[in-house]
């Protein structure tokens, strides 16, 4: 089974004009989403498949050194439909790592890595020698990201399994992806909708747990040790401003990175944290952007929310607008 994996990769990686089209039909499947939220711990396990139509896919990662445009294709391609990393990757902020690791009889290829201020994105190309590959439906990683000081940033854990629970990462968002090639793809956007998340210089990403959900066996996890170094990002950052005031709404911060935009309000209502659709961000273009989550915390009868928007920094438009529902537009500008 190997061999004809490593046979169809090498075919595709070799017929460069090819490329273009593997790639994106590798990146047609739906997103998974894990909320990384206290309250919501211990309603469910982890453990259970995100997605059971999920497929996934396998990439035999060697092979990607073997020629250079294809590799360059490659490392061009995010998988996330998200208008704010595609735009900062297009202009050079996603960074291709390359290094392989193999424990358990599982190949581990870290890809392309993002980060800004408030997101990042991990891209994992996996390779069982075990497991019969068109017998997987999908795959999940348990995974724990460290800072240089040991200090964890965010964990993808089960629930028996200890986590640091000051953890800024809010969202962590998964997606797997198959094509008729054999291709495996898992990607993990990590999202913090509060604080800035720290550097990544000399941190460390550590996989502990593989699990392969296939159909005739269930799910098949395989403990080892997958562990990778990440390169610090040129994280670039831009504060706007409220040009004008609206009753009811008090802006706190409304800052601009790489391929994300946090914006920081209070609202004279209570408010949950399912107001994602009630308060959007507007271009000057009149593309409308949402966020995929909320902090959201209450005060007698007020509302602070923190929400990060897939806007990017290389936009480079002057004004936006913050629409929350109820209220006038809150129109924002750049220092």
């Amino acid at each position: 089974m190997k061999k004809l994996v490593d046979d169809r990769l090498n075919d595709a990686v070799n017929k460069e004009q090819k490329m273009p089209e593997v790639v994106q039909d590798a990146f047609q499947n739906s997103y998974s989403i894990i909320r990384a939220k206290a309250k919501k711990k211990n309603r469910k396990r982890w453990m259970k498949p995100v997605s059971v139509a999920a497929a996934c896919a396998l990439i035999a990662s060697g092979l990607f050194l073997s020629n250079d445009a294809a590799l360059a294709k490659l490392q061009a391609a995010f998988g996330f439909k998200d208008a704010g990393i595609k735009l900062a990757s297009s202009n050079g902020d996603t960074q291709y790592n390359g290094v392989i690791q193999e424990n358990q009889n599982v190949k581990v290829t870290l890809g392309n890595t993002f980060a800004d201020a408030y997101r990042i994105g991990l891209q994992l190309y996996i390779l069982p020698t075990d497991i019969d590959v068109n017998d997987v439906m999908d795959v999940q990683v348990e995974f724990r990201l460290n800072d240089n000081t040991g200090k964890e940033i965010a964990a993808l854990v089960s629930e028996d399994k200890i986590k640091e629970p000051s953890s800024p990462v809010s969202e962590i968002e998964t997606k797997t992806t198959h094509d008729s090639d054999g291709i495996l793809t898992l990607e993990l956007l990590l999202q913090s909708n509060k604080h800035k998340l720290p550097s990544l210089e000399n941190s460390e990403l550590v996989i502990e747990e593989i699990h392969f959900s296939t159909y005739k066996n269930g799910i098949i996890t395989v403990d080892g040790k997958w562990a990778y170094s990440l390169s610090p990002a040129n994280v670039q950052q831009k504060s706007f401003v409220a040009n004008n005031e609206v009753e009811g709404l008090q802006l706190h911060e409304a800052t601009l990175s790489n391929g994300s935009m946090h914006v920081s309000l209070t609202v004279d209502e209570l408010l949950d944290e399912y107001v994602l659709f009630d308060i959007t961000l507007k271009d000057q273009d009149g593309a409308i952007y949402t966020s995929s989550g909320a902090n959201v915390s209450q005060e007698e009868n007020q509302s602070t929310v923190n929400l990060v928007y897939p806007y990017s920094i290389w936009n480079e438009q002057q004004q936006i607008t913050l629409s929350v529902k109820g209220y006038e537009d809150l129109l924002l500008s750049n220092k």
